[in-house]
C-alpha cells in the first residue's frame, strides 16, 4: 500500500538526505514545504529544488512561513554553514517553486489523501500550525505527525535545554502538541547517542558511489561544527534518523506515551518539551516520546541509500 507524506523542510543537510531517503524507500512524496529555519529561507527553497534535480525527480516544492507565528528567531549559518550544506551557495538550473502557499497545499492534501497522509516534520512547527489554524479538521486526516524536536532529558542545542526546531516556534509546537494530532517525537538528545564516528565515516568515503560522495560534501561542515562544539563523537542525523523511524518503526527501541507540552514564554525555558514522566497532571497522553533505537537498522537503511547510485 503506498504511503502519502508532506516533508516539511528548512533545508540544510540532513533534511536534503531524508527527501532522498522517502523517495528510495517507495514512499510517495506528496509535497515538500519550506519553513524558516537553519539558513535564509531563499537558500532553503534553492536547496530543496536543487536536491531534487541531482536525483531528477519532480516533487512540488510548496513556500510556507519564512518567520514564527509570534516571536523573533534566528538562523544558524554557523551550524550548517551558509548554503546550508556547508559555505556552497547552490541554486537550481530548471525546478522552480510552486505560487501556492504550504498552509493551502497542507489543507488540500490532508483533504485529498485523508487518513492516509502523514507529515513529517523535520523543521520548526510553523507550517503546520497555520494549516491547523486555518482548517482544524486536519487532525481527523493526517494520520500520523512524526516531528524531529525537543528534548527527552533537557539537554538543547540552541539554548542549556532547549532544542532549535522547537524554540524557533514554540508558539506552533504548542499548538501543534496539544491539537490531537497522533505524533511521535524524536528528540535531539537521544540521537546524538548514535552519530557516524570516525570508523564509519571512512567506511562511506570508501564506497565511493555517487550518493556517498554527495553525503561526504554536504556533511562535512556539520559533521566539523557537531564535533567541535556539540561534543558529539560524529555526524549527527536528527532529521535522518527521524525519517528512518517513519519508514521502518521497527528501529525504534525504547518508546513510551507521554503528555507534553511546550514552554512558549520569552525566558530561560523558552522552547522546552516539558514531559510529564509520571502523570502528575493527569492528561491525556499527546506524544509517543522516542528513548531507544536499534542503530544497526538504522545504519542499514542509511547504508542501503548511499548505494542508490
Amino acid at each position: 500500500m503506498t504511503r502519502h507524506f508532506i516533508i516539511d523542510c528548512d533545508t540544510a543537510e540532513d533534511d536534503i538526505m531524508s527527501l532522498f531517503a522517502l523517495i528510495k524507500n517507495g514512499i510517495s512524496v506528496e509535497a515538500l514545504t519550506i519553513v524558516e529555519g537553519n539558513i535564509s529561507y531563499e537558500q532553503e527553497i534553492n536547496n530543496a529544488l536543487w536536491a531534487l534535480e541531482f536525483i531528477g525527480k519532480d516533487v512540488k516544492v510548496y513556500p510556507g512561513s519564512d518567520r514564527p507565528l509570534v516571536k523573533p528567531f534566528r538562523s544558524v549559518e554557523e551550524v550548517h554553514g551558509k548554503g546550508g550544506i556547508g559555505d556552497e551557495i547552490v541554486r537550481p538550473s530548471k525546478f522552480k517553486p510552486e505560487s501556492k502557499k504550504a498552509m493551502d497545499a497542507i489543507v488540500e492534501l490532508a483533504d485529498r489523501y485523508a487518513g492516509e497522509l502523514e507529515f513529517l516534520a523535520i523543521s520548526p512547527l510553523t507550517n503546520l500550525a497555520l494549516a491547523y489554524l486555518k482548517d482544524k479538521s486536519i487532525v481527523d486526516k493526517i494520520k500520523k505527525v512524526w516531528v524531529m524536536g525537543g528534548t527527552a532529558w533537557g539537554r538543547g542545542n540552541i539554548t542549556p535545554v532547549a532544542e532549535y526546531n522547537i524554540w524557533v516556534d514554540p508558539d506552533a509546537a504548542k499548538i501543534i502538541f496539544n491539537a490531537g494530532f497522533d505524533i511521535t517525537m524524536v528528540p535531539w538528545d537521544v540521537i546524538v547517542n548514535y552519530p557516524i564516528d570516525d570508523g564509519l565515516w571512512n567506511k562511506i568515503k570508501d564506497m565511493n558511489t555517487k550518493m556517498s560522495q554527495f553525503y561526504i560534501k554536504i556533511y562535512s561542515h556539520y559533521r566539523e561544527y557537531s564535533m567541535k562544539n556539540e561534543k558529539i563523537g560524529g555526524t549527527p542525523h536528527p532529521d535522518l534518523i527521524t525519517t528512518s523511524i517513519a519508514i521502518d518503526r521497527g528501529i525504534i527501541k525504547k518508546s513510551d506515551k507521554h503528555y507534553v507540552d511546550i514552554e512558549n514564554c520569552d525566558c530561560l525555558t523558552r522552547g522546552m518539551t516539558v514531559i510529564d514522566y509520571l502523570d502528575l497532571w493527569k492528561k491525556k497522553a499527546n506524544t509517543e516520546v522516542v528513548y531507544e533505537i536499534h542503530f544497526g537498522r538504522f545504519l542499514d537503511l542509511l547504508f542501503d541509500l548511499l548505494k542508490w547510485f
